[in-house]
């Protein structure tokens, strides 16, 4: 097959679990199809290139940084991608993820008459746009709402709580495939590292306001024991962050990592104690899985889709989103509980590696593609 991707951001940028997926699976379609990818280009980046065997195409946009939140971005990219996109002509599939990337794309497939698979990781809705972004938002869930009218052949999303969401706004049940996102788990296995002489709390994931990572520094700065907190990632909140430790009093046990690669991200997880996720908005929750298969226990806030991944907090804990009391407690209480550590590890891992393996998410992928060849 001749398959187009179409991703926010991509190889060597990948920000969050949307942009990982897209990576992981298009590496692994490369093995036996032709793949071609359709991105933004940050600074230092070629506009085209071949990585293990997928074409990368970069589209230009005036703002480099890597963040999610520019409108103005997305307008160049859409209208980059789409000319890109007819540029290279036909292919057998086009499949673009949510956001941005899905007008250009859509348009492409829509011209030359071919299958479209969109894939939609999570929805919002108006009132958590407009909570979230302001006036922006508002526009943002208008062109969510329009994304999810217009037709499309297939579309995959990444948990039942999020077809759940996409059934809510009209799409039909039999549209959508839920295929989950998933792990590297040999090089996850490969990589080595020692637990830290001192309690260690990890956060990973983008630095915005709906991940409430305001909210874990508050949590971590109840502590009554010596621990240290890393926030790993990327994103407009880092300085409010920074500057909420300093007076929390906690600046010097807190460290900002910023974008890690994989091995230098496995090593850190894997030296910490606990990862916390406060997110209140996940279409699936790539951190806790990553967490899991690193061996490491995870405390999460219980909204639909931590609460699925973690089996209902079999394999990993919840606490009520926004009670910073109680995630405080229940991350002192799980730091001096060697053995439910243990216990959490254990059961996570073994359910990474039953259920969320990318060699196996790609196949079911390459299968609903090749199905929509004979529609």
């Amino acid at each position: 097959m001749r398959i187009l991707i179409g991703s926010d951001y991509f190889y060597p940028v990948l920000p969050g679990g949307g942009e990982r997926r897209m990576y992981e699976v298009g590496r692994r379609l490369a093995k036996n199809n032709e793949v071609h990818v359709i991105t933004r280009r940050l600074e230092n980046l070629p506009s085209y290139e071949v990585y293990e065997n997928m074409h990368i195409h970069r589209v230009y946009v005036p703002i480099k940084r890597g963040t999610l939140e520019k409108f103005i971005n997305g307008l160049f990219f859409m209208a980059g991608g789409l000319f890109k996109a007819l540029k290279l002509g036909r292919f057998d599939i086009y499949a673009p993820q949510h956001f941005f990337p899905v007008a250009p794309i859509w348009v492409g497939s829509k011209l030359l008459d071919t299958p479209i698979v969109v894939t939609i990781h999570d929805v919002f809705y108006t009132p958590e746009w407009i909570q979230q972004y302001g006036l922006k938002g508002f526009l943002m869930s208008i062109f969510e709402k329009i994304s999810l009218k217009i037709s499309y052949t297939k579309m995959i999303t990444v948990s039942n709580s999020s077809k759940e969401k996409l059934v809510a706004g009209g799409v039909s049940r039999k549209m959508i495939e839920v295929i989950p996102n998933g792990v590297d788990l040999a090089l996850f296995d490969k990589v080595r590292a020692q637990k830290a002489d001192r309690p260690r709390v990890i956060y990973v994931g983008r630095l915005i306001e709906y991940k409430h990572v305001d909210e874990l520094l508050m949590a971590f700065s109840k502590l009554n024991l010596d621990a240290e907190l890393y926030i790993m990632g990327v994103g407009p909140e880092r300085k409010k962050l920074e500057e909420l430790a300093r007076r929390l009093g906690i600046g010097d046990r807190t460290t900002f990592t910023g974008f890690l690669g994989d091995v230098q991200k496995i090593e850190l997880l894997k030296s910490s104690h606990v990862c916390v996720l406060p997110s209140t908005v996940e279409g699936f929750g790539i951190a806790v899985v990553e967490a899991m298969a690193a061996g490491v226990p995870t405390l999460s806030a219980d909204i639909p889709a931590l609460r699925e991944v973690t089996r209902g907090g079999e394999v990993g804990l919840l606490f009520t989103p926004r009670n910073v009391d109680e995630l405080a407690m229940k991350l002192n209480g799980l730091l001096k509980n060697e053995k439910l550590q243990r216990e959490l590890a254990e059961k996570g891992y073994k359910h990474v590696k039953a259920k969320f393996a990318w060699d196996t998410i790609a196949e079911k992928v390459e299968r609903v593609f090749a199905a929509q060849l004979f529609k």
